[in-house]
């Protein structure tokens, strides 16, 4: 009985406060309400509007493809600056975009999800994405729940709130929240939900409540009170997510601190938040934070200018391990950075030009030509013998001199090119180095420069370069020595994409042992998404290595309650602990989720 009244009790003042935090949409006000005083019985006499807002963006194109949208001809999912587009399952699985935008999924004219980038397409809907200025509209006028139309005679997309837009995002949130609850109840021995319960309770309290005021047409109740349900449904679901032992949890992390103070500062508050491992940005855009020998040696800036005068790398390691939490070097292997080379001779590419990677569109070119795909950055060439030592040599002398406890190594592949069944994906393909074509030619007696896709050495061709980069991986552990550094790779998930798109093979480099986990990047906010790609790994490579899910939903700015069910997810298909994409994303909105439960 005590319980009981103590819940009752509970209900009734969570039932009265006000939440601290309402979202953007909350301050907008019925379209043509009055404020004034001496209008007050004009409006009460007009009849009010059935929507909330509406908003109206031009469509680039629908299902892309070169010939339709030839300024995304060589950008990822065909998506230009500022373009907006829309993908139906017309176009294929997946948008194929990258993580620079925003992306939402329609289904039966209802914007049910945000989804980040490279979304799946739902063969009963469509997706839009946007980037730059039409990432920012649909930030600003899109909301779950919302009305989508398309105008495809004048490329139009509309987007229409209505009242029952906010019911239809504080219903789906209670729903997946009672789903998560049932669930850890069934598989979970001893699983205490008395908490989320509770905020359960009172978002559906709010929510009824905002149903009631739909039938008076009192829009702004309707507004603020499922807004109250929602964020409560959030909460409830901040709760319901337990932790679990032994799970890593890491963030990835571009040090901008400027002195031991400042670490100290990033490092408690990671510590606060339950992350543990700092997968920390050592070696970027071809410099390190730390003062490199190896560098220097080969012509280039020993260390970054921001960090001259003091060693970033030790400090973190020193401040991280009296807090026992860990540091792996996070290593940008083959990409390094989009500056103009011309003007620096201390860049790696000016020292060395003959390192650089070469896109078959540009092969004549007598100087380096960075990806457009990529940032316009630039690349070093896995073939060249050179460049596979200066690498090596570098993470031996990190490995050697910093009590690291893991390397992380990143870009492990070539640019990216065109899906392989797109009209200009030949000439959109790397590698065609002065040593990769005399190498290919010493042992087929074909220059790859006059293959065709058609040419049975095509594929000799695609498996050369595989090698390149798999024979880096290989060499790693080797280089290291110490196996108590845990060696991890980047990859990108779908292997069948990957090495085609990125020449990025990285099934041998599991079944191998080359390495000790994978960290695949989930640019999506699906929770099946994540779920999906960490039971393909295992299906792949087995238990040869640990799988811990890069996770990017602060990047994308989704929301912390989608990276709770992406973490849950993932854990359901094996994952080991995730990894954060990034530091610089993470809000405290994000840290107080984690916190709730899942990380503490």
């Amino acid at each position: 009985m005590r319980r009981l009244i103590g819940l009752i009790l509970t209900l009734t003042i969570l039932t009265t406060i006000t939440p601290a935090k309402a979202e953007d949409q909350s301050k907008i006000t019925c379209k043509n309400q009055s404020t004034k005083q001496e209008n007050i019985i004009k409006v009460q006499e007009e009849k009010k509007p059935e929507y909330i807002s509406k908003s109206q963006f031009p469509i680039t194109s629908l299902n892309p493809t070169t010939a339709t949208n030839p300024q995304g001809a060589f950008y990822p999912g065909f998506r230009a600056a500022n373009q907006l587009l829309i993908y139906s399952s017309e176009y294929g699985n997946k948008t194929g975009t990258n993580e620079y935008g925003s992306e939402a999924i329609v289904r039966n004219g209802i914007l049910t999800e945000f989804t980040g980038s490279d979304s799946i397409i739902p063969p009963d809907g469509f997706v839009i994405s946007g980037h730059g200025k039409a990432s920012k509209w649909m930030k600003q006028n899109l909301i779950i729940g919302a009305e989508i139309k398309i105008d495809r005679e004048n490329k139009i997309l509309e987007s229409t709130i209505t009242p029952e837009s906010y019911i239809f995002k504080a219903n789906q949130g209670i729903e997946r929240v009672s789903r998560i609850i049932q669930e850890n109840q069934r598989t979970i021995k001893g699983y205490e939900a008395r908490q989320s319960e509770i905020y359960l309770a009172n978002a559906n309290i709010k929510l009824n409540e905002a149903k009631r005021y739909i039938g008076l047409k009192e829009y702004d109740k309707v507004q603020q009170l499922a807004n109250e349900a929602y964020l409560l449904s959030n909460q409830a679901l901040y709760n319901a997510i337990p932790a679990r032992v032994g799970e890593l949890h890491g963030i990835w992390l571009r040090p901008t601190e400027k002195n031991t103070a400042e670490v100290v500062q990033t490092l408690n508050r990671l510590q606060q938040s339950g992350i543990s491992n700092v997968f920390l940005e050592t070696y970027y855009h071809g410099y390190t934070i730390f003062p490199s020998k190896t560098l220097a040696a080969n012509g280039v800036r020993a260390q970054r200018q921001e960090f001259q005068g003091w060693d970033p790398l030790k400090v973190w390691i020193d401040e991280a391990h009296k807090r026992n939490m860990k540091v792996h070097v996070w290593f940008q292997t083959f990409y390094v950075g989009n500056e103009d080379i011309s003007k620096n001779p201390q860049h790696v590419l000016s020292a060395n030009p003959g390192w650089a990677n070469v896109q078959f569109k540009n092969y004549k070119a007598d100087k380096p030509v960075p990806s457009t795909a990529e940032h316009n950055g630039y690349f070093l060439d896995p073939s060249n013998p050179e460049v596979q030592k200066y690498l090596i040599t570098l993470i031996s002398e990190i490995s050697n001199n910093y009590n690291i406890d893991g390397l992380n190594i990143d870009y492990i592949r070539y640019p990216v090119s065109l899906p392989r069944n797109f009209p200009a994906y030949l000439e959109s393909t790397w590698g065609y180095t002065s040593h990769a074509r005399k190498e290919f030619m010493n042992s087929y007696e074909v220059d790859p420069v006059t293959l065709t896709l058609e040419n049975p050495l095509w594929q000799k061709w695609i498996e050369y370069r595989q090698s390149k980069v798999t024979n880096l991986v290989a060499n790693v552990k080797p280089a290291v020595k110490n196996k108590n550094i845990l060696i991890s790779a980047v990859i990108f998930p779908d292997v069948k994409e990957s090495s085609i798109n990125k020449l990025q093979n990285w099934k041998p480099w599991g079944l191998n042992r080359h390495v000790d986990a994978f960290t695949p990047l989930v640019m999506g906010s699906d929770e099946s998404l994540a779920k999906d790609y960490v039971l393909q790994i295992k299906k792949l490579v087995g238990n040869n290595v640990y799988v811990l899910p890069g996770l990017f939903e602060p990047f994308t700015s989704g929301s912390p309650a989608d990276l709770l069910l992406q973490l849950e997810a993932a854990r359901d298909a094996g994952a080991s602990g995730i990894v954060i994409f990034d530091y610089t994303h993470l809000t405290q909105d994000f840290i107080e989720a984690l916190n709730a439960r899942a990380f503490r």
